[in-house]
Parts: C-alpha cells; sequence; structure tokens
C-alpha cells in the first residue's frame, strides 16, 4: 500500500518552525476539530435559516392564494414531488430553486 506524506506521522514535511506536521494558513479553520456537535449543528441551522424562512413564506403565500401543491409545482416549474420536499422540510432548495422561488413570491405578493 502506498503511504502519502501526509498519512504518516514520521512524514518529513516541514513547516517553518521545523515541526513534523504540514503548515495551514491561519485563516484555514476546521469546524469539526474546533466546535463539538451541537455548535457545529447550530451553525448549520443557521447557514440553511434564509432558506427555511423563503420556503415558510412562499407556503403561506400558496394557502393564501389557495393553490394546490400541484398548481404550485407547475407555476414554479419543478416537480411535484420536490416542491413537496422543500415544503416539508426533507430538502432545501440550491440556488436555483431559491431563485425560482423567490421570484415566484414576488410575482404573486402583489395578486393577493
Amino acid at each position: 500500500m502506498t503511504r502519502y506524506p501526509w498519512q504518516s506521522p514520521t512524514a518529513s514535511i516541514s513547516n517553518a518552525a521545523g515541526s513534523n506536521m504540514p503548515s495551514h494558513p491561519p485563516s484555514q479553520v476546521y469546524l469539526s476539530a474546533t466546535l463539538d456537535s451541537d455548535q457545529v449543528r447550530l451553525a448549520a441551522m443557521e447557514q440553511d435559516e434564509p432558506k427555511r424562512r423563503l420556503i415558510r413564506d412562499a407556503a403561506a403565500l400558496r394557502k393564501q392564494r389557495g393553490i394546490t401543491q400541484v398548481k404550485m409545482a407547475e407555476e414554479l416549474g419543478v416537480p411535484c414531488r420536490t416542491l413537496e420536499e422543500w415544503l416539508q422540510g426533507r430538502r432545501y432548495p440550491k440556488g436555483p430553486g431559491q431563485t425560482l422561488l423567490k421570484r415566484w413570491a414576488e410575482k404573486h405578493k402583489g395578486n393577493n
């Protein structure tokens, strides 16, 4: 089995101080090593909050308009199953999906 220099504790990689540990830029942070599991989970939740808020607002707008999820999915141009998973919180929309939801919400906000 081939071992790479960073896999061996006796690797000959050295930084300016002469230690055997590879040097990393000071700005590089490893969240899992510096935070406990609760802090990592909280950071992930905070990162997803704008997506959750967008989905919550879109779901409320759908109910105000009195349309079904199928009709909303047709208006968005996404599969019904995808929209269902977004609305039920099993998945979050990526960039293009977020853009579709934002545009749909802006378009239909004034039509209540």
